[in-house]
């Protein structure tokens, strides 16, 4: 993997650094993308690079178009090139279907699916360039399974599945692979600030594998699809849920 880069969106924290972490370990240069906290992406990248590694931060909301092409600006000047794009950033707001504001429906969508809809047009230039182009789209379990309070939540994991397959289809042409992994349930920042410990524990016990799941099982996963082991693979949607869709 070396002289390989990687853009992961939403990647100062939970998944996202996970992932950083693990690809910077493999001598891949990675671009941080962050939208709110730069204190959290520049302690990142300096931990990276106390362990060898290469990384650098991009200040970006992919919500805002203009500054998703300015981030790919800033990319092809830093790396001239692109092997993998993580399309990691998301939100989650649980609110049920009758009191769940206009707004923040549209928010959900806008930064779970939109974002990662402008971030894969503008990838595609510098993906073009890269001899095994990789895009992993980060979804969610709720894409196969619905909960409630998730509606906008579940609808944007569908249709990133979606934007996958249509990605993979239309993106053959230039040899760019896309696929999806969608967490279960992941002990991160953002899931602990909606999720009790007692919810965690019944997610645990009602799941074949006995727990919930780890960063470090996602970011295994996407490692895997942007090796050369997964050139085969394209279009798909990797669960790493323990088996919990299973029930």
């Amino acid at each position: 993997m070396n002289n390989k880069t990687a853009l992961i969106t939403g990647g100062s924290s939970g998944i996202g650094k996970e992932i950083a972490l693990r690809l910077a370990k493999q001598n891949i240069a990675v671009c941080i993308n962050f939208s709110k906290s730069e204190s959290k992406a520049n302690t990142l990248k300096k931990d990276i690079e106390k362990s060898g590694g290469k990384a650098i931060i991009y200040r970006a909301d992919v919500t805002k178009e203009e500054e998703v092409k300015k981030m790919f600006t800033f990319l092809s000047s830093e790396f001239g090139t692109l092997d993998f794009l993580i399309n990691n950033a998301g939100v989650y707001i649980p609110d049920f279907i009758e009191s769940h504001s206009y707004d923040n429906w549209k928010k959900t969508i806008d930064v779970n699916l939109n974002g990662k809809f402008l971030c894969t047009k503008y990838a595609i230039p510098l993906l073009k360039k890269s001899p095994m182009p990789r895009i992993i789209n980060i979804a969610s379990r709720s894409a196969l399974k619905p909960d409630e309070e998730s509606s906008a939540y579940c609808c944007a994991a569908a249709a990133i599945t979606m934007l996958t397959k249509t990605s993979a289809l239309e993106l053959s042409k230039y040899n760019i692979k896309v696929n999806t992994t969608s967490p279960g349930l992941t002990k991160t920042t953002l899931t602990e600030s909606v999720c009790t410990e007692e919810e965690f524990e019944s997610y645990s016990k009602n799941n074949p594998s006995g727990r919930v799941g780890e960063t470090s099982d996602i970011a295994k996963v996407v490692s895997f699809l942007i090796s050369e082991d997964a050139s085969f693979i394209n279009g798909e949607n990797v669960n790493v849920s323990g088996g919990i869709l299973l029930k």
